[in-house]
């Protein structure tokens, strides 16, 4: 899904992703192309745990969710609300 954002700059996007790498890969990826940790909440959410982390870079932002449970590990979800640059990279970051 890819949803068209205006923030007086240049227009982003936004894409939600589920990768097959283990969530050291993504934070790895993340790390490489210049966004930082901003902050991490657990989200309680269908009966399931989720460990929700938020990394910026400017305006661009990336949420990357991952369920807490039994069955571990388990794919992370990435969020991207950014340039089709960024989330190019990402994507090709974490293998897509």
């Amino acid at each position: 899904m890819r949803i068209p954002l205006k923030t007086g700059k240049a227009e982003q996007k936004l894409k939600s992703i589920s990768v097959f790498v283990p969530l050291e890969t993504v934070q790895a990826s993340l790390s490489e192309i210049g966004f930082l940790l901003d902050d991490t909440v657990t989200i309680v959410a269908d009966g399931k745990f989720w460990s929700k982390m938020l990394y910026v870079r400017g305006a661009e932002t990336i949420s990357v969710s991952e369920e807490i449970g039994d069955a571990y590990p388990k794919d992370p979800i990435i969020t991207i609300c950014g340039s089709l640059n960024t989330i190019s990279r990402v994507v090709k970051g974490v293998g897509g």
